[in-house]
């Protein structure tokens, strides 16, 4: 079990229309879980879930109405846990360095994550007699590739204190696309990035050895 922070490192120049994104904290807490098996002296496997915590903001573009905002905070309110949590599971290799009470395992893996809520709404609006056709797309989560530096220091025979660093980079491009439609009138704002979903993990923890 641990318990850190998770850094956002997504580039600032990739947001070009940055306001059609939804928006979250830099920095947010990250709790999760490890499973380590180590087959032989030199090579293991790992399996990683962790849960990243904190709440989205809207984009500005996202066309909810009344109702919809209503809802949703009347969910947000009774149920908060759905929208705080954002999983991410990896799997992978690591290569063992593990001297007396001292245990280094680098590694590298590939999984998925949820960077931020997909979404996908369209809807149609009047007003002075003119029809305006409404559609807007978010796609940010992705397949990811992991690469970690987990160290642990045995306090007995079957724990030890961790210390886990790991920077993942998706795999897959996130996106944002706004389109505004009348009979006479085409407008489509588009946002694409690498980048969404980077960032560093930094947690601390304690192990069961078995």
């Amino acid at each position: 079990m641990k318990v850190g922070a998770n850094i956002d490192l997504i580039s600032s120049s990739s947001l070009s229309e940055p306001e059609l994104f939804d928006l979250k904290p830099k920095v947010v807490p990250v709790t999760g879980l490890r499973l380590t098996y180590l087959f032989s002296k030199k090579v293991g496997v790992y399996a990683r879930f962790q849960v990243n915590i904190y709440k989205c903001n809207k984009s500005e573009y996202y066309p909810s109405g009344f109702v919809d905002d209503m809802m949703e905070g009347l969910v947000d309110a009774f149920f908060p846990l759905p929208s705080l949590i954002h999983p991410a599971l990896d799997i992978g290799v690591i290569y063992r360095f593990e001297q007396n009470r001292w245990k280094v395992h680098p590694g590298v893996g590939i999984g998925y994550m949820t960077y931020l809520p997909n979404r996908d709404l369209s809807k149609s609006v009047e007003k002075d007699g003119i029809r305006c056709n409404l559609s807007y797309k978010q796609q940010a989560s992705s397949l990811l590739v992991n690469f970690g530096l987990s160290t642990r220091y045995l306090i007995s025979n079957n724990g030890s204190l961790l210390l886990d660093i790991n920077f993942q980079q998706p795999l897959q491009k996130s996106s944002a696309e706004l389109i505004v439609s009348t009979d006479q009138v085409y407008n489509k704002m588009f946002y694409e990035t690498s980048t969404a979903g980077r960032n560093i993990n930094i947690s601390i923890g304690y192990g069961f050895v078995f």
